[in-house]
């Protein structure tokens, strides 16, 4: 089967847009999958921590138009966990922290440690592939090494232990299709 995973979408219509498009034109057929961060909170971290039963309108970016483009299942992201904070919303919460497919964890990538040149400390994994976002640098970690990916090329994936950020949509159009036959993941960009 195929799944396209994207993720870090931040409110942007027109780069969600694009890359639904561009899955549809890619890969018609595959589950469409998200990891987090679907909205844009307006609230600052600092002002989070004290920040309570703030409006809607006031903590986050929402418009209908992007909201009808929401029709795939994601996790969890820290957007969307600071937005039901600061306004006490608790449709914001609806979201699991994990989603599973085959061979595959699914998390926005928040959970995790990061360094100061924001980079990830994984804890262990119970699945051959883990899939995440939240830094928005498209990578493939082998050994917990970051590795640069190539684009649009797929790569066999069924030998290890791979942990792989997607990418973002809200900033470069990025998302990876995963066949979970084939086993390889492709990493794509709208162009």
């Amino acid at each position: 089967m195929q799944y396209a995973i994207f993720g870090d979408l931040h409110s942007h219509k027109k780069h969600t847009e694009l890359v639904l498009q561009h899955i549809q034109e890619v890969a018609p057929d595959a589950a469409l999958l998200a990891l987090g961060d679907l909205y844009e909170c307006i609230i600052g971290k600092r002002k989070a921590l004290t920040a309570r039963s703030i409006p809607l309108k006031e903590a986050a970016i929402i418009k209908k138009e992007f909201e009808r483009l929401l029709t795939f299942p994601s996790v969890i992201g820290n957007q969307e966990e600071r937005i039901a904070l600061v306004t006490g919303s608790q449709s914001f919460l609806q979201y699991e922290e994990k989603l599973y497919i085959e061979n595959a964890m699914l998390i926005h990538g928040h959970q995790f440690e990061w360094n100061e040149q924001f980079e990830p400390t994984f804890p262990q994994f119970n699945t051959p592939l883990v899939f995440f976002g939240h830094s928005h640098r498209a990578a493939i970690y082998i050994d917990g090494t970051r590795t640069a990916v190539p684009y649009h090329q797929p790569l066999f994936v069924g030998d290890r232990h791979y942990v792989i950020n997607v990418g973002a949509v809200v900033e470069t159009l990025d998302w990876c299709l995963y066949d979970s036959e084939a086993m390889t993941v492709t990493f794509m960009r709208v162009t």
